[in-house]
């Protein structure tokens, strides 16, 4: 094997330079082509298997990171799969992307997560994401509700495939149906539902509010009352007077989270009304601190990992790779209402 000559040693903590695929090459004692060859998995079998070896274990030692630019370059893609996530406010995201990224990872992928923020949609033709996405040529790009049909053609014009979002129902027009129908068995005929009052956007409220909305018009009741609440005491005290001015009492409110339900709790509490004789709540999410407050919250509670098994499917059959067995976990098993003290 060709000595190691100084110029392939690996980065060292005191500032040298990186490692190339030239020094690669050299510790291996093979060419550039060799090299990239080998390291991005292509035409590998040209290889003698102690060739491929010598050049994998002269990577690992220089501690070489291979440019993913130069990898997209090469495969026509990058070993990347961008999350959009909208600019909204979910405080179980970080269980949804490790979930992802799990999934993702199984396939030989890697996680960029993008967040969009406020203004990005205004021109799809100079966004954020777009830039990334024309940058990284990712394998695939998952939508988690951020991407506006502009921006998602324009995605598709550039060459990357959108993962399908395979859900016979709208996973929020599921939660927004199961927390109406849970009130209403609880006897609660005027129902309202109270947004975050944020400036974030709410595509996930919106669409439960009009789930809503859309069962209270199957079942004869009035429309559902909409409200804000910001999560401050006199704001959601200020709020739910209001709905209580409009509707009277008892009345059921459906919450976008349960940061929200928590403070309408507290708010019915300072205005003395009773929880829940006068006001019902129902949050979502299943959060910690919504089980040890006092009344526990009842909420709508999910299981992470199931809920995104379709991206799963997907990424497979995009990217290539075992779909797991069986079929899609039902909606019905993957969210359910968690009964507690509020309803």
């Amino acid at each position: 094997m060709p000595r190691r000559p100084d110029a392939g040693r690996a980065p060292s903590r005191g500032g040298a330079r990186r490692a190339t695929s030239v020094d690669v090459a050299r510790l291996a004692g093979v060419s550039r082509t060799t090299v990239s060859d080998v390291l991005n998995d292509q035409r590998v079998e040209r290889y003698h298997p102690e060739t491929v070896e010598r050049v994998r274990s002269a990577a690992a030692e220089l501690g070489y990171v291979r440019s993913a630019a130069g990898r997209a370059l090469v495969m026509g893609r990058s070993d990347f799969v961008v999350v959009v996530v909208p600019h909204v406010t979910y405080m179980r995201f970080q269980d949804i992307i490790e979930a992802f990224t799990g999934h993702i990872e199984d396939l030989g992928f890697s996680t960029v997560v993008h967040f969009k923020g406020p203004k990005d949609a205004e021109n799809a033709g100079r966004s954020r994401l777009l830039n990334l996405v024309d940058a990284l040529r990712p394998v695939g790009v998952v939508d988690l509700g951020g991407l506006t049909d502009r921006e998602a053609a324009a995605v598709e014009r550039i060459g990357c495939s959108l993962i399908a979002q395979e859900k016979p129902v709208d996973v929020n027009t599921w939660i927004g149906s199961l927390q109406a129908e849970h009130l209403h068995s609880r006897g609660f005929t005027e129902l309202a539902y109270a947004f975050l009052s944020d400036a974030r956007d709410e595509p996930y409220g919106r669409a439960r509010s009009a789930s809503v909305a859309d069962y209270c018009a199957a079942e004869g009741l009035g429309a559902p009352t909409h409200l804000h609440v910001p999560i401050e005491p006199q704001g959601a005290r200020e709020a739910l007077a209001g709905l209580v001015e409009q509707r009277g009492c008892p009345v059921g409110v459906a919450c976008h989270n349960d940061e929200v339900a928590i403070a309408v709790v507290f708010a019915a509490q300072r205005l003395g009304l009773r929880v829940p004789d006068d006001v019902a709540v129902i949050g979502v999410e299943g959060g910690d601190l919504g089980q040890v407050v006092v009344p526990r919250l009842t909420t709508v509670m999910g299981d992470v990992a199931a809920s995104v098994q379709h991206v799963r499917h997907s990424l497979a059959r995009v990217c290539g790779g075992s779909v797991p067995p069986g079929d899609l976990p039902r909606l019905a098993d993957v969210f359910r209402v968690l009964p507690g003290e509020t309803t």
